[in-house]
């Protein structure tokens, strides 16, 4: 396995923390929530044969300072990206994002189409106004620390949900996805990325609900593949996104379930997108 780099920017917006690795045309990976870059160590392996990729915590996660004065929408985050983008010395780059990654990578390539060479979106999705309304009422529970540790208790319960169910509050057949929970250790981790991201952790994470819209996608003026996971808890959502009229040079590619052959098929896609653009 090639060695991960760890590095930080000091930059206007406080410490970034992001991983390298690889050689060639730059690829900036960006991670869900409450998630951090560390997660994605996978990926960042399998597409450095090709390509230096970068993979940052975004503010507010894994090692990032957050910003002060808080983002409150997806494009707030945006300098963070440029940021990275000038000091790695790159006029243009590829660009990957997976769900609220996916929706940075949309409100970026939006804000900075002439910087961003091919767009590849995992876990978009889009959500009508009453699903939206539903998930930013429910889906947040509160992590702020008690005295007898009760928060715990609730995180535990709505991660081993969210394994189950999308939404996670909607415990009925209709929105169940799974029939059993992932190992013991896969849960700690879950558990432990919203405890690294603190109180704070639905920042990003709301921020992407709200953009969650098939109108930006249909704004976007640049190359982008839509990732169809046959997977993940989104399915019913990114599906409703690529029943709208999408712009021409938006192309889906579906990616199976399971998720070693996941991983290949989109490296396969990623690896000739290169291949076409050189």
């Amino acid at each position: 396995m090639p060695t991960i780099q760890k590095n930080h920017l000091r930059y206007a917006g406080g410490q970034l923390f992001y991983r390298s690795c690889g050689n060639g045309p730059l690829l900036m990976l960006l991670h869900p929530s409450p998630q951090h870059s560390g997660r994605m160590e996978g990926l960042i392996s399998l597409l450095s044969e090709r390509f230096h990729v970068v993979a940052p915590d975004t503010p507010g996660y894994g090692y990032s300072d957050p910003f002060s004065p808080a983002a409150e929408k997806i494009s707030d985050y945006c300098p963070f990206i440029e940021a990275l983008r000038e000091e790695l010395g790159s006029n243009t780059f590829y660009l990957y994002g997976t769900a609220t990654g996916a929706q940075l990578a949309i409100a970026y390539a939006l804000a900075y189409p002439q910087r961003v060479e091919q767009l590849f979106l995992d876990n978009a999705a889009h959500f009508e106004e009453d699903m939206r309304k539903q998930i930013l009422q429910h889906y947040f529970i509160s992590l702020h620390p008690e005295k007898d540790g009760t928060e715990l208790t609730r995180l535990r319960e709505m991660v081993e949900k969210s394994c189950l169910f999308f939404p996670w509050f909607s415990t009925d057949e209709k929105h169940r996805f799974s029939d059993k929970l992932p190992p013991a250790e896969i849960i700690e981790k879950m558990m432990e990325d919203y405890i690294i991201a603190g109180p704070d952790y639905a920042r990003a994470y709301r921020a992407a609900f709200l953009h969650e819209k098939a109108e930006h996608v249909q704004q976007l003026t640049i190359p982008a593949i839509v990732f169809r996971w046959l997977g993940s808890p989104l399915l019913p959502y990114i599906d409703q996104l690529i029943q709208h009229p999408l712009p021409e040079q938006i192309r889906v590619v579906t990616t199976p379930a399971e998720p070693k052959a996941r991983w290949q098929v989109m490296q396969q896609t990623i690896f000739s997108t290169l291949n076409s653009t050189q």
